[in-house]
C-alpha cells in the first residue's frame, strides 16, 4: 500500500493562509465602509443630486413598508396637578426633552431597528441610516416651512415665546400648589415651549431647501413622514392669543361698520365658565 507524504509545516502554512483570506473576505462584507459619512444639517442646502439619492433609497422600499419615523414635533406640555416640582424646573425639563427629540442618534436608535428592507436599500445606495435621517430632517423641515401661513412670523414668535418662557423660569412655586385657574393659565403659557422649539428649527431652513421642496412637492408629499406634511404650528395655535376679540365697537355705540384692529383688540386668557346645571321645572 502506498502512502502519501505531506510536508506538515508547509501544509499548516497553506491552511492558515486560506483561512486568513476567507476571514478577511467575510470581514469586508460585514463591515461595509462608506466613503462619505458626513450628516446633512438642517441649516445646510440640499442639492438636487442629494435629493435624488435620498429618493432612490425610498424607491427601493416597497410601498407601505417604510418604518415609522420617530416624532420630532413635541406636543404642548401637559403637567399633572400633582406635580410638586417648581414651575421653573418643569419648564427647564420640558426644554431639554424637546431638544433631545431632534438628536439624530436618538432617532436612529428608534428608527428601522432590524428592518432588513431599509438596511438593504441603504446599502445599495451607499448611505448610512444616520445620513438618511439627517436628509429626512432637512427636507422634512423645508416641507413644514413650505406650509406656514404668511402671518406666522417665526422671528416674532420666538421673541414673544422666549419672553413668556423667561417669566415662567422665574416662578419657583410648586405646580401642585396652584389653584385650578393658575394651573390653567400656567399650562396656557407653557404652550410657548413647544411653539418656540418648533419655530427655532423651522427658522434655520435655507430658502434654497424651501424652493427645492416646492419644485418637487408632488413627489415628496407621497414619501415624507406625515408629521412634515402639515403646518407644524397650527396644532399649537391659540385663536385668542393670535387674533384677540375680532371686533371693536364704534365710539357712538353703533354696531355697524365694525372693524378689526389688532392693536386695540381685547385678548382674554381666563378659563371658560363652568357649564351651568340644568334648571328643573316643577
Amino acid at each position: 500500500m502506498a502512502f502519501l507524504k505531506f510536508n506538515t509545516p508547509r501544509l499548516c502554512r497553506i491552511i492558515c493562509w486560506v483561512l486568513a483570506v476567507v476571514s478577511a473576505s467575510h470581514s469586508g462584507c460585514s463591515d461595509h465602509s462608506l466613503e462619505y459619512t458626513e450628516l446633512k444639517q438642517i441649516n445646510e442646502k440640499v442639492t438636487e443630486a442629494e435629493l435624488k439619492r435620498y429618493l432612490k433609497v425610498i424607491q427601493l422600499i416597497p410601498e407601505g413598508k417604510m418604518p415609522t419615523f420617530p416624532t420630532v414635533y413635541a406636543p404642548a406640555p401637559v403637567w399633572s396637578h400633582i406635580r410638586s416640582l417648581p414651575i421653573e424646573d418643569l419648564v427647564n425639563s420640558e426644554q431639554i426633552n424637546m431638544s433631545q427629540l431632534w438628536d439624530v442618534q436618538r432617532i436612529s436608535d428608534q428608527f428601522g431597528i432590524r428592518n432588513r428592507l431599509l438596511k438593504k436599500a441603504l446599502l445599495r445606495r451607499d448611505m448610512s441610516k444616520e445620513q438618511f435621517i439627517s436628509f429626512t430632517l432637512a427636507i422634512g423641515l423645508a416641507a413644514s416651512r413650505h406650509q406656514l401661513r404668511s402671518d406666522q412670523k417665526l422671528e416674532e414668535m420666538i421673541t414673544k415665546g422666549n419672553n413668556a418662557i423667561h417669566q415662567m423660569q422665574l416662578d419657583k412655586r410648586p405646580f401642585s400648589s396652584l389653584s385650578l385657574e393658575e394651573r390653567h393659565r400656567t399650562l396656557h403659557e407653557a404652550m410657548w415651549i413647544a411653539r418656540v422649539n418648533r419655530a427655532e428649527h423651522l427658522i434655520q431652513v435655507p430658502p434654497e431647501n424651501i424652493n427645492l421642496v416646492r419644485k418637487n412637492w408632488d413627489q415628496l408629499k407621497t414619501v415624507l413622514p406625515p408629521q412634515f406634511l402639515k403646518n407644524p404650528l397650527d396644532e399649537l395655535t391659540d385663536t385668542l392669543e393670535e387674533h384677540g376679540i375680532p371686533f371693536t365697537v364704534q365710539e357712538d355705540g353703533s354696531d355697524q361698520l365694525l372693524e378689526w384692529t389688532s392693536t386695540n383688540a381685547i385678548i382674554g386668557t381666563d378659563a371658560p365658565d363652568p357649564k351651568p346645571a340644568p334648571v328643573k321645572i316643577q
